[in-house]
């Protein structure tokens, strides 16, 4: 027989789900957020998702884990739902979700 090992990644990886209104964190990446606002950006060519800290003029409410971000996945024409793993950018203090 031949077993495959069942390994959860929710616990080692850092992850982001997107959902219809949505973008929910994990709590890897929440805790390395100091802020309560973030600012979105969407790079068309990679599909790649760009979270970074923002003040709060300007950016949305990061609500413990969760960014409404309708209007956001609207703009851009962004429907891909699912839960994706996510690098944090030590440089730039940014989270990069590619889908």
């Amino acid at each position: 027989m031949s077993f495959e090992v069942y390994k959860p990644r929710f616990e080692k990886e850092a992850t982001v789900a997107i959902s219809k209104n949505h973008l929910t964190l994990n709590k890897k990446l929440v805790d390395r957020f100091d802020t309560e606002y973030v600012e979105l950006a969407f790079d068309k060519d990679t599909k790649t998702i760009r979270i970074k800290a923002s003040n709060g003029e300007n950016g949305l409410i990061l609500n413990k884990n969760k960014i409404g971000a309708r209007g956001f996945f609207k703009h851009f024409n962004i429907q891909q739902k699912g839960k994706y793993n996510a690098v944090f950018d030590e440089n730039e203090k940014a989270i990069f979700v590619r889908y």
